[in-house]
Parts: structure tokens; C-alpha cells; sequence
């Protein structure tokens, strides 16, 4: 277990410096995470809120990016679009 949290810490790490801490927060708020799991799946099968539906989390990271850039790209302008897609790629690596 704590080589997997190192693993994610990791992960985490490659964005340090050149994300934002107030869209993060944003984000947390905004696009809740459930999960569902039961004795006979392995791991647990985490979703996401956006856009009023619920969509999965495992091999979508790329479609929800730009989906949620869509949503918030507006009101955070002022952060150019490459902060605001790592900051969104963030949270989405920091939850799965």
C-alpha cells in the first residue's frame, strides 16, 4: 500500500509549479467523484460528475479534460489554457 502511494504522489508531482491551487479547489467542488464497489470486482469503479451526468473515470482522462476545459475555460481565462488543462489533469490523476 505505501508503494502506492508513492506511485501517486509521483504522478502528482510532475505538475507541480505550473498548475493552479484556486481552479483545483474549484474543480473539487464542482465535479463530485463516486465510487462503486462491490466483493467481486477487483477495484473499485470510480465516476464522475460533468455536465449533470455521470461519467466513468478509467480510460476516459482525455474526454473529460476537454469536457470540463468546455465548461470552466471561461471563468478562468485569466489562467491561459495550458494551466487550466494541466490543473484539470491534475485533479483527474490526483482521484484515480
Amino acid at each position: 500500500m505505501n508503494s502506492l502511494y508513492e506511485e501517486k504522489l509521483k504522478l502528482l508531482s510532475k505538475y507541480s509549479g505550473d498548475t493552479s491551487d484556486e481552479l483545483l479547489l474549484h474543480l473539487k467542488r464542482h465535479f463530485p467523484v463516486t465510487q462503486v464497489n462491490h466483493d467481486w470486482m477487483g477495484e473499485p469503479v470510480k465516476f464522475i460528475k460533468v455536465d449533470d451526468k455521470t461519467r466513468i473515470l478509467k480510460d476516459n482522462k482525455k474526454y473529460l479534460v476537454s469536457k470540463i476545459y468546455d465548461i470552466v475555460h471561461e471563468l478562468w481565462d485569466s489562467l491561459g489554457e495550458r494551466k487550466i488543462r494541466r490543473t484539470i489533469k491534475k485533479y483527474l490523476d490526483g482521484i484515480s
